[in-house]
């Protein structure tokens, strides 16, 4: 069906009333009919070729948010940014009508076969409605952000951070997306600013600037992030010496892990280096980075002489005022995260959490809410919350699959959708989620955040509403697709990595089957399995626990978890498992191994279960 054919004919008085009244559907039509079929019926054609989505983007614009259009032409734009941004909206119209055409031109079969009468709705006329108001969404994003750019911006609202009392932005700016190397793997280690190229030092700096300017004024680092603290700190001393930036302003936190080797005075030189390198005094924030095994917690907390603890090393430097709050970040299982903050020695918590689930602590806990639980005990402590990761591991947001999306339209886009599940929590699940990171390449990777958090303004009681609609479609599709029973009940006694026989992430591994067969998210489930295929090749069954542990390194703490051995046999990981379930988990888990290798297979991949667009101009 060729982009033309999506016009109406004029012969059906429905289709001609909709044509009349769908603006924002006429302009996409218009924008796309100008690129060959191939780039707008391929997801990969279209990924590619950036050109054909900028003219996309420029026709669209010029007829649904011409105000956007003379704010990229003006010349004091960032040439960068606004290839970035038109490259972006192309993909959003692009995306939006190859999936109408795809799904309409079988609907349109159905519907010449059923001899549908002229008073009865027409399926395919609701699909078009639903396309119009979808775009509406589009259009109206790009005229908030036209006024972004322009004049003088809606701050990212702020609020309290648990018992830190700091005034908290709810979008975080993550550092470990634009710094020059990870100092670690197969490229070249830098270790001094003179080395890092000007490219990439002028976008880092850019981006902290653009953050600042939305009202993003929490930057969350590590030392784990290779040259991240080198580059921000002497991007802070710029800002600063400026004037563009105080550092009042500023929440800065910045990580460090812990080791069972390590001494208390070997922790805090650590911490300090840290600081050298950000060319800052102190830090707001500090978090133990990684808290995910037992003897991450025993090395803080348990060790054989109780004054050789390393929390001791944190605390001494709060008494020197080099650290305002303390406190920690962790992958690891729910029970774990439950005991550290139990310990009461933290002020706030870096954990994933997210409408689909709780990452590598997705099916923990009697109930299998993962941190749910956890979120509320912390809330019962008056900690702040803070949640990683929200658009990737939070369900790889910026390239939904399109079932996800086509679930979440016409109310919100995905990561839309995930930022609001997530600032209105004290609505739905009574405990706040205070702030979530988002890891930015570039700055335009900062806009859909901040315009969502906009929506914080306006009326509540509606944007729950829209929430709330998009949660309803996303349980009943879930439902349909695999039980009300099994979506209850699927984690009861499925034992996760650290639990299982072969240390195979079994509730990990069920979880994204679920999520594959419920909202087709395919590629979120193949960047969740690479690193357990990874893991496997370092895994034996000739090996002790321990040994094997050792043999796959820190990452796996970090990913739990190995990949499907076919040569063994995992029944009697599910032995304490509903007797219902058995053979279904059995399935569940040959079923991710067979679909989310990320090697060649000939499987036909369901269009509900492809990626609907790519928001990463600059890596895809």
């Amino acid at each position: 069906m060729s982009s033309s054919s999506l016009r109406s004919s004029g012969n059906n008085p429905r289709e001609s009333l909709i044509q009349k009244e769908a603006a924002f559907y006429n302009a996409a039509v218009d924008a796309t009919s100008h690129v060959g079929d191939h780039l707008v019926d391929d997801p990969q054609n279209a990924c590619a070729d950036t050109e054909a989505m900028i003219a996309i983007a420029r026709r669209f614009l010029k007829q649904s948010a011409p105000t956007l259009l003379e704010v990229f032409d003006d010349s004091n734009q960032n040439s960068k940014s606004t290839s970035d941004r038109l490259v972006k909206i192309g993909r959003n119209v692009s995306s939006t009508m190859r999936f109408a055409r795809r799904k309409s031109s079988s609907v349109l079969l159905e519907e010449e076969s059923s001899n549908n009468n002229d008073n009865k709705p027409s399926s395919y006329s609701y699909s078009k409605e639903k396309i119009d108001a979808s775009l509406e969404l589009l259009a109206d994003e790009c005229t908030n952000l036209a006024t972004l750019l322009k004049d003088a911006p809606i701050q990212v609202p702020k609020v309290r951070f648990g018992k830190t009392e700091l005034q908290m932005p709810v979008v975080t700016l993550g550092c470990m997306r634009f710094q020059q190397s990870w100092n670690r793997g197969s490229g070249p280690a830098v270790f001094d600013i003179t080395n890092v190229q000007d490219e990439c030092q002028e976008n880092l700096v850019e981006i902290i600037r653009h953050a600042y300017y939305c009202g993003i004024t929490h930057i969350e680092t590590a030392k784990m992030y290779g040259t991240s603290q080198l580059q921000i700190g002497v991007a802070l001393k710029q800002l600063f010496d400026a004037g563009e930036i105080q550092r009042k302003d500023l929440i800065i936190q910045t990580k460090g892990a812990v080791s069972s080797g390590m001494t208390i005075q070997g922790y805090k030189t650590d911490v300090l280096n840290s600081f050298q390198l950000l060319k800052l005094d102190y830090v707001d924030l500090f978090s133990v980075h990684g808290l995910n095994t037992q003897q991450d917690y025993d090395a803080l907390f348990s060790k054989s002489n109780r004054n050789d603890n390393l929390i001791i090393a944190l605390q001494e430097l709060k008494k020197e005022g080099k650290i305002r709050h303390i406190g920690f970040s962790s992958h690891g299982p729910a029970d774990l995260i439950q005991r550290c903050i139990e310990t009461n020695a933290f002020d706030y918590a870096n954990l994933h959490y997210h409408f689909c689930g709780s990452y590598t602590a997705s099916g923990d806990l009697e109930d299998g809410r993962g941190n749910l639980s956890n979120i509320r005990l912390a809330h019962s402590k008056d900690m702040g919350m803070f949640v990683i990761s929200g658009y990737d591991k939070g369900g790889r947001l910026y390239a939904p699959s399109n079932k996800l999306r086509d679930l979440c339209l016409p109310d919100m886009e995905p990561m839309t959708y995930g930022s609001v599940w997530l600032w209105q929590h004290a609505i739905h699940h009574n405990a706040p989620i205070h702030t979530f990171v988002v890891g930015a390449a570039r700055p335009s990777d900062l806009d859909q955040p901040v315009l969502a958090s906009h929506l914080l303004y306006q009326d509540q009681n509606e944007l729950s509403n829209r929430r709330q609609r998009i949660t309803d479609r996303l349980t009943q599709a879930m439902e349909d697709a695999l039980g009300k029973k099994w979506v209850q009940n699927w984690h009861v006694g499925v034992p996760n990595a650290h639990a299982s026989i072969y240390q195979t992430h079994l509730t990990g591994l069920v979880w994204t089957y679920n999520l594959i067969h419920g909202w087709g998210m395919l590629d979120f489930a193949k960047d969740r399995y690479a690193p357990m295929v990874g893991h496997l090749k370092n895994w034996s069954s000739e090996k002790t626990k321990e040994e094997n542990m050792k043999k796959m390194g820190p990452g796996f703490a970090w990913m739990p978890g190995t990949a499907i051995d076919t040569t063994l046999d995992y029944t009697q990981d599910f032995v304490n498992c509903p007797e219902e379930n058995k053979d279904t988990l059995l399935k569940a888990i040959q079923f991710v191994h067979e679909w989310a290798s990320k090697k060649e297979n000939n499987k036909i991949i369901p269009l509900e279960w492809e990626t609907a667009y790519d928001m990463r101009p600059w890596t895809a």
